[in-house]
């Protein structure tokens, strides 16, 4: 699994690359608290290199999410492929973030203020 971190005036970008599994989500989950802790809480989670994701990285997300609104953000996930994509719709998270087709639109979210 590898980072991508990029500060993109106040949003801070996350690109995941690799397998989000039961080996990698704890390191992927200690990221983000880092960022999350550090004060970011204008997220976008690029997906769009991210190439598998099990139940423990749904729970990273899920995780992610709610410690970003507690702390008065949002978390926003982009460019998820069709088979990320139809695993959060099967399991009813697509209803629970939310997503957006690209990285720019998810950054755009966040300057909106939506």
């Amino acid at each position: 699994m590898e980072f991508m971190e990029d500060k993109l005036e106040s949003v801070m970008v996350v690109g995941l690359r690799g397998r989000m599994d039961s080996n990698t989500s704890r390191m992927v989950e200690e990221r983000l608290i880092t960022l999350i802790d550090g004060g970011e809480s204008r997220m976008v989670v690029d997906c769009a290199q991210l190439d598998y994701i099990s139940s423990a990285g749904l729970r990273v997300f899920l995780m992610a999410a709610k410690r970003v609104t507690q702390n008065k953000g949002k978390l926003v996930l982009s460019t998820l492929n069709n088979d990320i994509q139809q695993v959060f719709d099967l399991t009813g998270f697509s209803s629970i973030f939310h997503i957006c087709p690209s990285r720019e639109e998810a950054i755009n979210t966040h300057q909106k203020g939506a």
